[in-house]
């Protein structure tokens, strides 16, 4: 019987020892979090005063929920959340006096400052912390783990980080999931900017080549090793759509060489600001999402996509050449018009292929479709009152009608 009693003593001590340990470590986390090392910078205890420079950082720490913990952020961090915080300027330079009235400890950002800037600093007493973007999703797990770490502790911090990582992540696969049930083979090309016969471009090595594989999507520069293709190259590899950054649209539409693309014909040139192809928080999710959308049929969005994302770009469509009364095009006439008559019901859907100026039977049939969508006359024939409809800005698509992208038997 003592020997009973001994026991249950013992284990009643064990019990009361745990769930001590357990009250500690709830009132007072830091001692278990902390200190926390990141590079060769050693942190005690949480930093207060974090100011974050790069959208990158800014938006993965969104993500992660400890956008409570920053007191400032650059002009870049524009992200829904960090509105309310005071700016403190660009990236690279950020403005000294600011940093110093919100006494500021820690500096995040992904790129490394002029010694000038370090110095000016390092005067303040604050620490500068660079952590780069990943560009694969083992360094995104460290990266994530880096963030979460020295904001919320070496346990609870990197917990959450890994929660957050793995939710993501899960989207992610839902999304790909979807389209590889659809089994569709989609080409795209992201295009940056283009200089001459050069187009620097999205490729293998970027961290967009991730999102472009959850959007089950093939990138014609997939295995260019520099990021810079040939005119040549973009033509041979004929992109079904195509995705550019802020002012690239205009540049495809007037480059004589590139008219002919199937993505410039078709209208399916997208602007994509470039920055949604490197952030790497909740945003990507949204990237992807917009991704999908534009390049797979019946596939319901399921993102908030900014304003800035310019869904449809509207562009004049300049007849190139003014109809006639009297004068028609049909079945087995050869003309230079109906080469433009082609690329016309190419661009608005209604037939698929190469155009070239002999009117076939594959013509007539989407001169037809095109006809029936835009309430005319069904003849087959591209007369005036239809030539007129569609060398025009009014001309209904085959998309915007309900019609299916006419392909010829």
């Amino acid at each position: 019987m003592k020997k009973l009693i001994c026991v249950m003593l013992s284990v009643s001590l064990m019990l009361l020892a745990t769930s001590c340990n357990f009250l500690v470590k709830n009132d007072d986390q830091e001692q278990f979090d902390y200190p926390v090392t990141v590079g060769n910078l050693v942190f005690e205890k949480a930093p207060d005063g974090v100011v974050v420079l790069s959208d990158n950082l800014a938006d993965i720490i969104l993500a992660c929920g400890y956008e409570g913990k920053l007191s400032g952020r650059s002009d870049i961090c524009t992200q829904e959340g960090l509105e309310l915080l005071p700016s403190v300027g660009t990236p690279d330079s950020p403005d000294i006096g600011m940093l110093r009235e919100m006494n500021t400890s820690l500096v995040l950002s992904d790129e490394i400052f002029d010694d000038e800037t370090k110095q000016q600093i390092a005067d303040l007493g604050a620490d500068i912390l660079v952590i780069k973007p990943a560009s694969n999703k083992n360094e995104l797990v460290k990266l994530y783990g880096n963030i979460a770490s020295v904001l919320g502790g070496s346990y609870s911090g990197k917990m959450k980080a890994m929660d957050t990582f793995d939710s993501i992540q899960e989207s992610l696969d839902s999304m790909k999931n979807e389209v590889m049930d659809k089994n569709v083979v989609s080409t795209v090309c992201y295009i940056y900017d283009i200089d001459g016969d050069q187009c620097k471009v999205a490729y293998g090595n970027d961290y967009s080549a991730e999102l472009f594989d959850y959007a089950q999507l093939t990138n014609i520069a997939a295995d260019d090793d520099d990021g810079f293709i040939g005119i040549d190259v973009l033509l041979r590899g004929n992109p079904d759509t195509i995705f550019c950054a802020e002012g690239v649209s205009e540049k495809l539409r007037v480059n004589e060489d590139l008219s002919s693309l199937s993505a410039v014909l078709r209208n399916r040139i997208y602007t994509l600001p470039e920055k949604y192809l490197k952030l790497q928080g909740n945003t990507c999710l949204v990237t992807v999402d917009y991704l999908i959308a534009k390049t797979q049929e019946n596939y319901t969005q399921k993102q908030k996509w900014p304003d800035e994302f310019n869904i449809v770009e509207e562009v004049e469509y300049v007849a190139p050449f003014e109809p006639k009364v009297g004068i028609f095009y049909t079945v087995g006439e050869t003309y230079l018009p109906v080469r433009y008559i082609e690329e016309r019901l190419i661009g608005l859907g209604y037939m698929e292929g190469e155009a070239d100026e002999t009117f076939t039977v594959e013509t007539a049939a989407a001169v037809s479709a095109f006809q029936t969508a835009n309430g005319l006359s069904v003849t087959g024939i591209a007369d005036y009152d239809t030539l007129t409809v569609l060398l025009s800005n009014d001309a209904v698509s085959s998309a915007n009608a309900g019609e299916a992208t006419y392909s010829p038997e």
